[in-house]
């Protein structure tokens, strides 16, 4: 979970972990147990997350429930660190980098709150566009865990599960989850309904924009949700859900996504074997030196390699001397 303000996965965190440790009995998460490593991070901005709830805690039963924090719940910039993830600026940013790079995993997921109203989950296939810089291995990837997450949730009686759409795209290569895909782990992110921290709220189809008070079942939103209450543990048990069945998809097909991983890497590897750009040369001479080394620095804690010349090298007619960066 990311932000501080969307309460729920927090919470689902602690459950999820207590159903793993408790559940040899389960089949399906006894294969979870036996097949999968899984890293569980219960919150990437605990300090936020506390003043979201202390605030929230000393304001229940006031007029001021439900209001937004008057405050920063992260001190320096504001916001918690999804828009952070190639240029890592936080230390927040820094830490889970250095986590994903160390254990590089096939699979990332992380939870947000909310869903377009009236859904209740979005999940991937993601809307258009997507980055062109992404092998597609990663993008089917992406989409089979989110038509298997749509299905759990189905199977469960959960309702209100949504694709695409216009709201979630995976373009801007810095979203903290995104980044990551570049790196050939299979990375997306779910928005859960959410409606003010942990207050419950009763919906009506009236409450509903006037496209979805229908209730018409659509080949991406197959079983509306048709209104009624909506509370944090009912946001946790779809996290549950969901993040229940990304592991069992991770157990089923352990081989493939560790094949298709290898295959987009040697893919890549190869593209640039053969086309352009070999590499990328970053002289010293700048008119802003440290703004070229904290770019160097940025790089190579995203595990980039970034070489020096040892001796002057031409390569098409142009001369870089000795001490020149390279990143091939």
């Amino acid at each position: 979970g990311l932000h501080a303000s969307e309460v729920a996965h927090a919470q689902h965190t602690i459950q999820l972990a207590y159903d793993l440790v408790t559940g040899d009995d389960d089949p399906e998460k006894a294969a979870i147990l036996e097949n999968v490593i899984l890293l569980l991070w219960p919150s990437i901005n605990p300090d936020g997350q506390t003043m979201v709830a202390e605030w929230y805690m000393g304001n229940v039963g006031t007029r001021f429930e439900v209001a937004s924090t008057p405050f920063l719940y992260q001190k320096y910039i504001g916001h918690d660190n999804n828009r952070d993830g190639y240029m890592i600026n936080m230390i927040e940013s820094r830490v889970v980098t250095r986590v994903a790079r160390d254990w590089e995993p096939q699979v990332l997921y992380n939870h947000h709150q909310t869903s377009p109203f009236p859904t209740r989950i979005w999940i991937p296939p993601f809307a258009e566009p997507v980055s062109p810089r992404v092998h597609p291995l990663m993008w089917r990837t992406v989409n089979l865990i989110g038509m298997a997450m749509s299905q759990a949730l189905e199977e469960r009686g959960q309702k209100g599960a949504t694709h695409m759409g216009t709201g979630f795209d995976n373009w801007y290569p810095g979203f903290m989850d995104h980044a990551n895909n570049f790196h050939n782990v299979a990375s997306f992110l779910t928005e859960t309904a959410l409606y003010r921290y942990a207050t419950p709220h009763f919906y009506t189809v009236g409450d509903f924009p006037d496209r979805s008070e229908d209730l018409r079942p659509r080949s991406l939103y197959a079983s509306p949700w048709q209104g009624g209450w909506w509370r944090l543990r009912d946001a946790v048990d779809y996290m549950l859900t969901a993040s229940i069945s990304v592991l069992d998809v991770a157990a089923k097909n352990r081989h493939d996504l560790l094949f298709n991983r290898y295959q987009a890497a040697r893919d890549v590897a190869a593209q640039y074997s053969e086309e352009p750009p070999f590499a990328f040369f970053v002289p010293e001479e700048q008119r802003d030196p440290v703004a070229a080394v904290e770019m160097l620095r940025r790089l190579a804690f995203n595990d980039i390699d970034v070489k020096r010349l040892s001796q002057a090298v031409t390569v098409e007619g142009i001369e870089h001397p000795a001490g020149t960066w390279v990143i091939p």
